[in-house]
This record gives structure tokens, C-alpha cells and sequence, in this order.
């Protein structure tokens, strides 16, 4: 008999590890609706956005249907939104109004050349996508960050933490932030917040995370 957990694609009652979590689970999960769907942009947006943290042009990274690179838009600031799920793509696409301050492009985020140029963007969001990249992939992503970067562009990095118990993506802790980042990045401050979710009113346990590029 075989007592080992089922760590599969499939399985809901696992926290992801250092492998990640497998990109096809995401197309998979859109056939319904994913728990970070909360048809509203993520308090903590909210909260970076009141803080002037967001410089134009924006990436939004991993942006899913759309609810915080809108947001974005609608303060005025000029947002290129991207997600690796054609679904999520075509269902942010069919929610908002044509506009010139906001595009949505099908892509892979750890490979963004040819759709975002080196050094474009004046700030980086990733609300919920770092802590579904393994090991490898946390290395790729950030080097990509750092291409698309401008000098002193920031950051706004949104994760569930160590302290999050439910079943799910990946636990990151302050020292993982800080090294995935490297010595490109700045850390400006590392705060807990809730990462929200349609399954439960009060949210996932999670890090908010302020980078600064500086370029070498």
C-alpha cells in the first residue's frame, strides 16, 4: 500500500513546493472560476496605489481577467496586462471598455521579448504570480523583471507567506523575496497583508513587497 500524499496537478490538499505549480493547472482551473477571481481589484493594489507606488507604463504580470490592471487604468496610468492563460486574456478583454491606456496580451511571462521592449517598464505588479514559479523558474522570472525594468522603476509584489496554512501555491518568506530578487533590486519595505480569495472572506495570509530597480 502506498502512504505517500498525492502531490499531483490535481490534488487540492497539498501545498506546492519547490517544483512549483504545472502551468497547464491554470488553463485547467479557468474552465471554472479560479479562487483568486474576487471580481474586484486585490485590496493590496488598492492600498500601492494609494501610495503612489505605480509608475507608467505598468506590467501587470500574471494579470488574469483584468480587475487590477482596470483599476490601474482608471487612475491613469497606461497598463500592459499579461497572462500565460488564453482564457484569462479573452475574459479580461471582453470586460473592458476600449481604451488607450490598457492592452492584454496572451504571453509567457518568463519570456517576454518581442511584446515588452528592455528597460519599458516604469513599474512592475505581480499579484499572486511569484509564489506559483519553481526553483528554476523564480530565477528566470526575475532576470526578466530586471530586462524590463527601467532604472528606479518599482516593484509592487504580492505573495502568500509561511504563515498561510490552507492548501495551495508556494509559501515565500522574507529571505526567499529578498534573494529570488537578487542584487538588482532594492528592497524598499516587506509588509503583511491578505491576499483575497472568493473562498473565504478574510484571504490568504500574505507579503506585500516593494522593490526598487537599480540597474548595473
Amino acid at each position: 500500500m502506498n502512504d505517500k500524499p498525492d502531490r499531483s496537478a490535481a490534488s487540492r490538499d497539498f501545498i506546492a513546493d519547490a517544483r512549483g505549480v504545472k502551468p497547464e493547472s491554470f488553463d485547467e482551473l479557468y474552465l471554472a472560476t479560479p479562487i483568486w477571481e474576487i471580481a474586484r481589484p486585490q485590496a493590496a493594489v488598492k492600498i500601492a496605489l494609494h501610495r503612489n507606488l505605480f509608475r507608467s507604463p505598468v506590467a501587470d504580470l500574471g494579470c488574469g481577467t483584468g480587475e487590477n490592471a482596470r483599476l490601474l487604468a482608471q487612475n491613469g496610468l497606461q497598463v500592459l496586462a499579461v497572462d500565460s492563460v488564453a482564457r484569462a486574456i479573452e475574459l479580461a478583454r471582453q470586460s473592458t471598455l476600449t481604451t488607450d491606456l490598457i492592452r492584454f496580451e496572451h504571453a509567457n511571462v518568463l519570456d517576454l521579448r518581442g511584446l515588452i521592449p528592455d528597460g519599458w517598464a516604469g513599474s512592475i505588479l505581480d499579484s499572486g504570480l511569484f509564489h506559483v514559479f519553481s526553483d528554476q523558474d523564480r530565477a528566470i522570472y526575475a532576470a526578466e523583471l530586471s530586462r524590463i525594468a527601467r532604472p528606479g522603476a518599482t516593484l509592487i509584489l504580492i505573495c502568500f507567506n509561511e504563515h498561510e496554512t490552507r492548501p495551495g501555491p508556494r509559501r515565500v518568506s522574507q529571505s526567499e523575496l529578498r534573494a529570488s530578487m537578487g542584487d538588482s533590486w532594492d528592497v524598499q519595505s516587506i509588509e503583511p497583508t491578505r491576499y483575497e480569495i472568493n473562498t473565504d472572506e478574510k484571504g490568504a495570509r500574505a507579503w506585500m513587497a516593494v522593490f526598487t530597480y537599480k540597474k548595473h
